[in-house]
């Protein structure tokens, strides 16, 4: 917010805190039944001046996506170095994208929730597990070609990973060690099974 006048400081902290809490009524109540009213009275402002910052609810929604989205995360943890064999980094992509639902975990909620019925968070819910895959299945194409896996779909096995991770989350399952999951996974395709 450098170089930005206190009142422009001001409406981006205004902006951030009427997404927020847009966040938490639309985890809690659905987006369906949760108002701009109700947005606006939790958040302590007219409901003029959320109008200001956002025309419809729909557009509360986009901001909420934009805000909190997990995909930059989820992309900055899928770029992997080429060299690094697959046990160590898929326990870690599992690990870190166990973290970040779980601090996310409203947002996540919210999604999954919401794309049933919403098809704009379907596909955006859609866009973050096909990127994620992409990511990971071409990372394990890597490592086919320098043949610490065997020749294998890497797409199906990517999809695997992370659907796991993220049903493990929708049904509130206890986690086991990661570390077990990558093992059993590599298990039929690693050139060097243990």
């Amino acid at each position: 917010m450098q170089g930005k006048s206190s009142r422009q400081q001001q409406a981006v902290v205004r902006r951030e805190h009427l997404i927020d809490t847009a966040l938490a009524l639309f985890s809690e109540q659905g987006y369906d039944a949760t108002s701009i009213k109700q947005i606006a009275a939790a958040a302590g402002v007219a409901v003029g001046l959320l109008y200001h910052y956002f025309p419809s609810k729909s557009e509360v929604m986009r901001a909420v996506w934009e805000r909190h989205s997990f995909l930059p995360e989820l992309r900055a943890l899928l770029l992997v170095e080429d060299n690094e064999v697959a046990a160590r980094v898929l326990q870690d992509v599992a690990e870190s994208f166990s973290a970040m639902l779980e601090r996310k975990e409203a947002l996540f909620r919210l999604m999954v929730r919401e794309s049933q019925s919403n098809p704009e968070v379907a596909a955006c819910l859609h866009a973050i597990v096909e990127e994620g895959t992409r990511a990971l299945g071409a990372y394990l194409e890597t490592r086919v070609q320098v043949k610490e896996l065997r020749p294998h779909d890497t797409t199906l096995t990517a999809r695997m990973l992370l659907g796991t991770v993220l049903t493990t989350h929708l049904a509130q399952l206890p986690t086991r060690p990661w570390a077990e999951l990558v093992a059993q996974l590599l298990h039929g395709i690693s050139t060097h099974p243990d």
